[in-house]
């Protein structure tokens, strides 16, 4: 393909969808992607890009964060017109499971789909080695690049007096908090946070706080039998979240699948031990008993949470490795990252 680039300050544009979604859907919660772009996007602007989110009448690299069928138009236009295509893979097929309503249906087109449109990309801005290797496995001929979304460590460093306020404005002041973050879908492995739980009912100290919420379109997990030590608070706005990281004291993430998981790198940042479920897309970069505890079963999770409620040493070596793992994925890196990919596509 002839690549065509102006000669100015070279113009991206970065394409969500949500703006055009959030006039037939109302949602509290856009997600990693609704939160990360805006501060990509200021960024980038410090580099000497203009940035233009979702606003596709004039660029001279096209960059979408979703794979919507109706970007395909657009992919067309900006491929006649010699601009160059990159798709982040922000959206890989397992998602969909345990994710979306009528999942089982939906499944097996949207891995189709996703084989075929990733594939009509130039670049592939893939979150993870584990999407990477996802796309190599599946057949994708496009340029693949690892370009990690990225933590703004500063906006969500320790803060006692933020975390001080979130405990007391829910009544949790002298809790020991084990918490989570997401969409209440039962992919974000709702049911296990509630089964741990209920197994450590008899502990008074311990409180179980899940934040998020659910959206239109998503299956929404069954949270009926959750116990008294288990509260579900719902959406907190992202100005308010580095209180909710910097006023737990575990943070658990039994999430089944994911590209990345911003959440979990946000309480990295924060230097909250993490307990994770033991699955693909965290093999690369987290480490069992260095920067983290993995399980995979309530029984597993349970031992752990017990574990660290008691072992004070441990505690503080994991969130060392915590925060030195948020520091290595600091959106500075990422966008120096995007920013050469994108001056890379001049030559």
């Amino acid at each position: 393909m002839d690549i065509q680039i102006s000669k100015d300050r070279m113009k991206i544009s970065m394409v969500t969808g949500l703006d055009a979604m959030s006039r037939l859907i109302t949602f509290k919660n856009a997600g990693g992607m609704g939160t990360q772009v805006p501060i990509l996007a200021k960024r980038l602007e410090w580099k000497g890009f203009e940035i233009r989110i979702d606003e596709t009448h004039d660029f001279d690299i096209l960059h979408l964060h979703n794979p919507m069928p109706n970007f395909i138009p657009l992919i067309k236009r900006a491929k006649k017109n010699g601009k160059p295509v990159i798709m982040h893979a922000r959206h890989i097929p397992e998602l969909v499971k345990g994710g979306f309503k009528f999942d089982k249906l939906l499944y097996p087109i949207f891995d189709r789909y996703s084989k075929w449109l990733y594939n009509q990309a130039d670049t592939i801005v893939c979150a993870t080695p584990y999407v990477k290797r996802w796309m190599e496995k599946n057949g994708a001929e496009s340029e693949l690049v690892v370009i990690p979304n990225g933590v703004d460590c500063e906006r969500f460093a320790p803060d006692e007096e933020k975390g001080r306020i979130f405990r007391k404005k829910h009544g949790f002041d002298e809790k020991f908090i084990i918490f989570s973050v997401g969409l209440v879908i039962p992919r974000k492995g709702v049911r296990d946070f509630i089964e741990v739980a209920k197994n450590l009912e008899d502990r008074n100290d311990f409180q179980f706080v899940w934040i998020g919420s659910t959206e239109s379109g998503l299956k929404k997990a069954d949270i009926s039998d959750a116990t008294e030590n288990t509260e579900f608070i719902g959406h907190v706005p992202f100005n308010e979240m580095n209180g909710v990281y910097s006023g737990g004291n575990i943070f658990f993430f039994p999430t089944y699948a994911e590209s990345y998981g911003n959440a979990l790198f946000e309480a990295a940042a924060a230097g909250k031990p993490l307990l994770i479920r033991n699955i693909g897309v965290y093999k690369d970069w987290f480490k069992n008993g260095v920067n983290c505890l993995k399980g995979k079963s309530v029984g597993e999770y349970v031992s752990h949470i017990k574990t660290l409620s008691e072992n004070g040493e441990l505690r503080e070596r994991l969130e060392e490795g915590a925060i030195k793992l948020a520091e290595e994925h600091d959106i500075d890196k990422t966008v120096d990252m995007l920013s050469d990919l994108y001056r890379g596509l001049e030559k």
